[in-house]
């Protein structure tokens, strides 16, 4: 297997509130940079979803460290090595257990390491994701007129095309594409009954 870096940080302005994660891959000579927002989540959320969405992008098993100034995600991923962790990951009193399993199922793919490193020190992969997370926050916080539109125009009729919102709101596309993969994001995880808004 093949040697990968993910540097990973998320940020949430509120927490609970709108929030960005992101995530530096480095997969031998290629660099690619990844990142995105949620309009209602936490900070720890969006350091779990930073790691999810570096893993996914890997097109084949490999050896990964992911490297992040959060304890939280450091050492839970180093517990993935302590059978205890499965059963944790199960107890409806986990926090963020939906994120968690998700991880747990690619280190099934993975061989995965964690290492902490401080943050704001100098290191300047983790003041990039640092960066771009914290821009995702913001874009997703200045967005939310839009987003109320669309979620407005969603909830009269869930079947509203993407184009049709777009041309009524004079909103970009790909901003009402995105807040409709939320908005039934959100919608699923409340009739389940999972806010999944744990900290």
């Amino acid at each position: 297997m093949r040697d990968v870096i993910i540097y990973t940080d998320g940020s949430c302005h509120g927490n609970p509130g709108p929030g960005g994660y992101a995530a530096v891959v480095i997969d031998g000579g290629r660099k690619r940079e990844i990142s995105g927002g949620d309009w209602d989540t936490t900070n720890n959320r969006m350091e779990l979803t930073a790691v999810i969405v570096g893993l996914q992008s890997l097109e084949a098993p490999s050896n990964v460290t992911i490297i992040s100034d959060s304890q939280y995600v450091v050492r839970g991923i180093s517990c993935m090595q302590d059978g205890a962790f499965r059963k944790m990951s199960h107890r409806a009193s986990r926090k963020n257990a939906d994120l968690w399993e998700k991880i747990l199922r690619y280190s099934l793919v993975h061989k995965l390491s964690a290492m902490w490193v401080k943050a704001h020190a100098g290191n300047a992969m983790n003041h990039r994701c640092d960066a771009l997370a914290n821009m995702e926050a913001s874009t997703t916080e200045s967005e939310a007129p839009q987003r109320t539109q669309v979620f407005t125009a969603l909830l009269l009729d869930r079947t509203c095309m993407d184009l049709e919102i777009s041309n009524k709101y004079r909103i970009p596309l790909m901003t009402v594409s995105k807040y409709r993969a939320q908005f039934f994001e959100h919608l699923r995880k409340h009739e389940k009954g999972d806010t999944g808004n744990g900290r």
